[in-house]
């Protein structure tokens, strides 16, 4: 949708325009507020009349019709058996040229001519106009109840499809005459919704049944078709008495069957009544179809009714006082017994059900199923049978290729079971994983602190979602918002506006936003919707353990609203394990147990997750997932209390002893507006020291109480010093802070800077060791040829002569580095390795990881443990030690 265009053209937006059309013609969006940026628009067959050249069409889609009624009563088959319709038939029969082979014949489908390709010249414009009109014969017919099983086409020729009949469902089109009888057909079936437990549509075959006599209808061939439409076991203990002309006989042991079924549902001889009260209202596990309380007491009035009346009338009398005198009355009472049957079977602790479900913007859906077996059907919309790709117990995977996205009901079907439907959400596309939406508009912009003058332009709040980093942003603009609408990133290459202050509520200072600014120029993109859930997932989804360790695990609901995705992490996610022996799951955390392999699982309003762990005695060196599904991971550091994590917003987050990821600090806003927290360093005591973006002050974060799991208070530094801090240190209750000069620097916590050395390049990472101080860094800017290279510094703490401990190595692209004992690992940003460097500082380095996504920060635990911050793949690995 393109919103600005439709504020030029003087409308509110597109899909109000779609909504104006008249009912009938166009099929109606699943959301009552409109249609949405994914939603297919589809004409009705009235729309399709109404369009230039929709009077032929519906005559062509008539032929169609027709045709498949000939074929269907020239077939020497059984009866109820299906039939292939192919469109190179149909061309046959309308005299259509498929094919410019000058041997006047077309290959079957699917058969590729081998040799000489010169007997298939260029299609003719007649054989081109003859393809389209079959395309089209396909796209038309889905317009109306459908009459097949099944249909196949070959995308590459569309022209190419075959139909598998169902010869039940054609039966109403053998009295539909001319296009505008099929045009009402395809009306009742917009009003009248079609329902899978029967496979057959809602709307019936008018067929004409003599009144009156025991004789009508004779027996034979039709009596024969009219029991099929009953239960089998109905039909079995009815059809001969129906022969007999036994009516009331026949309806006695159909509903006696009911009877019987209730009992043995109970597992009680009760009769009548007591029996029916039993089974829908008094039992500790009461037979629903529904959810619904109030159809409980339905259920006993529906089938104590029919028991009653049809049952027990004929039970104890030589003659019921409602007599049947007619077979036609007693088929219709028959059919009632049936319908009793099916709801019977759809129990809902009983008929297969649909637990959960996934779908990640692809062609298959997988399903969480219970109590179905193999042969079980599932309906998408009771009207469409999906084609199974998979089974397994518990777990189903369908084909939903070609199904429109937006909100489907599904439905499984084995047998004369069905299970309630379950509602799945379906999306073409992942939307926009970066996006800006308005959330305030007309913000007071003031030239000075105390909001005496005021500027002649406004503020607007804008929500962001930027590389998985969340915040909000206040933005100057001439251009009028509304309130929900997502906009793009574009600013003035001209306008601009000095420093100004906003004030974020009422009765709080105004703050400053900016020293200088461009006026935003975005414009909208899409409205907002509401929020959909589209599906789940446990992170991470994989887990490899050793007996008695603990990691975190956290399911992630990923939402939409037609233009923007986005994560929120679920609070006490209800994870089922398939084996307690090896792990359990308890608040947040798995416990691995024993060895073994197994599986977690996760259900949450509809949709399912899994996981899979493996307990094992896993070797030295072995990378395995910690965290993953989290924002860029920018820093992480060790505590005596867990692993600290930055994901670059104002919060930090910390994985603790008791194996649960929770958070921990939230930085002020004051410190991080618009921007965030980057790396992290840990003292021995615990005290966090933050790196800032975009700011040179340093953040040291403190323990409320000696014994706290969070920190409740900070305090800034601002070395007094020239330079942007660009890493840090700790050293006792100072910090070693390398500027992006190259100078390095002692900082103390009142800010005082005493300068220790000088090195060349930008620096990425510093580390004090047991003797010296370690300076990684970048090559500067005005670094060019040979000399573009990192460099690797070691400062000797007894003032000896620094070195370069990566000169004559030609290494680029390093980010990370972590000391232990005598040994040095760096990470490779670019290459997505660690490299272990030689202890005597000669040979080649060696990779202990590979595979890596962007790996940056390192850190070493007590036991030895390496973790690794693996940037933009928002996750932080583990390799055992």
């Amino acid at each position: 949708m393109d919103l600005r265009a439709d504020r030029d053209l003087g409308i509110e937006d597109a899909q109000a325009a779609l909504m104006a059309v008249p009912t009938g013609y166009l099929s109606k969006p699943w959301q009552p507020h409109g249609f949405s940026d994914n939603d297919e628009v589809r004409l009705t067959l009235r729309g399709v009349a109404g369009c230039e050249g929709g009077t032929e069409d519906l005559g062509l889609l008539f032929r169609f019709v027709t045709w498949a009624v000939k074929i269907e009563g020239e077939d020497g088959g059984r009866g109820e058996e299906p039939l292939l319709a192919k469109s190179e038939d149909f061309a046959d029969y309308l005299g259509l040229p498929l094919d410019s082979s000058p041997l006047g014949h077309a290959e079957p489908m699917g058969v590729s001519p081998v040799g000489d390709t010169s007997q298939h010249p260029e299609p003719t414009q007649e054989v081109l106009a003859a393809r389209a009109t079959l395309s089209r014969v396909r796209v038309l017919a889905d317009l109306l109840p459908h009459f097949w099983q099944g249909v196949g086409w070959n995308p590459d020729e569309p022209w190419l499809w075959r139909y598998t009949i169902d010869r039940r469902r054609l039966r109403p089109y053998r009295h539909v005459v001319g296009p505008e009888a099929l045009l009402e057909c395809g009306e009742a079936h917009e009003i009248v919704q079609p329902t899978a437990a029967a496979n057959v549509q809602i709307w019936t075959e008018r067929v004409s049944l003599p009144e009156g006599g025991v004789n009508a209808p004779g027996a034979g061939t039709d009596l024969d078709v009219l029991l099929t439409v009953l239960r089998e076991e109905i039909t079995y203990v009815s059809a001969d008495l129906v022969r007999a002309n036994r009516f009331d006989d026949a309806i006695f042991a159909a509903f006696r069957l009911v009877e019987h079924e209730l009992q043995q549902r109970t597992g009680n001889p009760s009769i009548g009544n007591d029996l029916v009260k039993l089974a829908f209202l008094e039992r500790k596990d009461p037979i629903r179809v529904t959810e619904r309380e109030k159809d409980k007491d339905r259920l006993v009035e529906l089938f104590g009714g029919a028991i009653g009346l049809f049952k027990g009338d004929r039970s104890h009398k030589d003659r019921p006082l409602l007599p049947c005198r007619s077979r036609h009355e007693c088929l219709r009472l028959l059919a009632h017994a049936s319908t009793l049957l099916d709801l019977l079977d759809r129990d809902i602790d009983r008929a297969p059900a649909v637990r959960g479900y996934e779908h990640r913007q692809g062609n298959t859906l997988t399903l969480w199923v219970d109590r179905a077996g193999s042969q079980v059907d599932v309906w998408l919309d009771e009207t469409v049978r999906l084609n199974k790709l998979s089974f397994q117990p518990g777990t189903l995977v369908v084909d939903v290729t070609g199904v429109s996205p937006g909100e489907h009901r599904i439905h499984l079907v084995e047998g004369y079971r069905q299970g309630s439907a379950h509602t799945v959400w379906l999306t073409s596309d992942p939307g926009l994983s970066s996006w800006y939406r308005v959330v305030e508009v007309n913000l007071p912009l003031y030239r000075d602190t105390l909001g005496r003058q005021q500027f002649d332009v406004a503020g607007v709040r804008l929500a962001c979602l930027e590389g998985g980093v969340s915040n909000e942003k206040v933005v100057p603009t001439r251009e009028a918002f509304q309130v929900g609408h997502y906009v793009s990133w574009q600013w003035s290459s001209t306008a601009k506006i000095a420093a100004a202050w906003v004030r974020d509520r009422m009765g709080i200072p105004l703050r400053k936003v900016w020293d200088a600014s461009m006026l935003f120029e975005g414009q909208p993109v899409a409205p907002a919707h509401p929020q959909r859930l589209m599906h789940i997932s446990m992170e991470p989804d994989t887990l490899r353990l050793r007996k008695g360790e603990k990691a975190p695990l956290r399911v992630l609901a990923h939402y939409t609203d037609g233009t923007a995705t986005w994560t929120e992490p679920l609070d006490n996610p209800s994870v089922e394990t398939g084996d307690e022996r090896t792990l359990t799951f308890r608040g947040g955390a798995v416990f691995a147990k024993a060895p073994g392999t197994t599986t977690l699982r996760c259900l949450y309003a509809g949709c399912s997750a899994e996981a899979s762990v493996e307990v094992a005695a896993h070797p030295r060196g072995t990378v395995t997932e910690l965290l993953t599904g989290l924002g860029p991971v920018a820093g992480i550091a060790c505590t005596a209390k867990g692993l600290v994590v930055s994901t670059r917003g104002a919060d930090l987050w910390r994985v603790g002893t008791d194996g649960v990821y929770r958070l921990i600090a939230a930085v002020p806003r004051l410190l991080t507006e618009n921007l965030g927290t980057d790396s992290v360093a840990s003292r021995e005591d615990g005290e966090l020291a933050v790196r800032l973006i975009g700011r040179r002050e340093i953040l040291v974060l403190h323990h409320g109480e000696k014994d706290a799991d969070d920190y409740s208070s900070s305090h800034v530094i601002d070395p007094k010093c020239s330079g942007t801090p660009m890493a840090f240190a700790w050293d006792g209750a100072d910090l070693v802070v390398a500027m992006d000069s190259g100078a390095i620097h002692r900082i103390t916590m009142e800010s005082e800077a005493t300068q220790l050395a000088s090195v060349d390049g930008v620096p990425v990472a510093v580390v004090r060791s047991n003797d010296a101080l370690l300076v990684l860094c970048a090559p500067g800017p005005l670094t060019v040829g040979e000399n573009r290279r990192f460099s690797l510094w070691r400062i000797p703490h007894d003032d000896a002569a620094s070195s370069d401990l990566l000169a004559g190595r030609n290494l680029a692209g390093l980010n990370g580095m972590v000391c232990t004992g005598d040994e040095i690992y760096v990470s490779d940003f670019d290459g997505g390795r660690i490299l272990r460097m030689p202890s005597n500082g000669m040979g080649d380095f060696v990779t202990i990881a590979d595979g890596l996504v962007t790996p940056g920060q390192m850190v070493v635990d007590s036991h030895g443990m390496l973790y690794v911050a693996e940037f933009s793949a928002g996750a932080v690995r583990r390799i055992l030690s």
